[in-house]
């Protein structure tokens, strides 16, 4: 499970705190939960799901212990290596990602880091977040286009959410 799912897990949470020294603790912590747990829990229907939703609730704790907000700043550091006109295009692009997602509502954003940063398929999200697969596609498939209108309405100039 560790190897299957640490890619996923890792991207997860650095996402969520912003820190590698975090992500390097917490992802730590996720798979000593798991490990314990696994052998007093019935056999996972989804294993992917189940480590999701271990990663979910370790990060919500470390927020209600620290009390402090999650930095966005992360979605830079996936940029890949570009030219210099192409890394300025391209942190402008991302500068409007993350204006758009810091004006989604938070379940919305939780759906769209599940989806695309920890790389999740609809149905495993639906058990992370107790929904029906059904009602997650919809919801992915709308939010995608919310955030199309909004990061192209930032590139053109106007306001995250106009």
């Amino acid at each position: 499970m560790y190897e299957a799912y640490f890619d996923d897990v890792y991207r997860y949470v650095l996402y969520k705190t912003g820190s590698k020294w975090d992500t390097d603790d917490l992802v730590s912590e996720v798979f000593h939960k798991a490990y314990r747990s696994y052998s007093s829990a019935k056999q996972p229907e989804n294993a992917k799901a189940w480590v999701m939703t271990i990663a979910r609730h370790t990060v919500i704790d470390h927020y209600r212990k620290r009390k402090e907000t999650v930095s966005a700043d992360i979605l830079e550091s996936f940029a890949q290596d570009f030219s210099v006109e192409e890394k300025v295009e391209h942190a402008v692009e991302v500068d409007c990602l993350h204006k758009a997602l810091a004006y989604l509502p938070d379940e919305d954003r939780e759906v769209m880091t599940l989806r695309y940063f920890a790389e999740m398929k609809h149905r495993e999200i639906g058990a992370v977040l107790g929904k029906q697969e059904d009602t997650v596609k919809t919801r992915v498939s709308r939010l995608l286009r919310k955030l199309g209108g909004l990061v192209k309405g930032c590139l053109e100039g106007k306001n995250a959410h106009g």
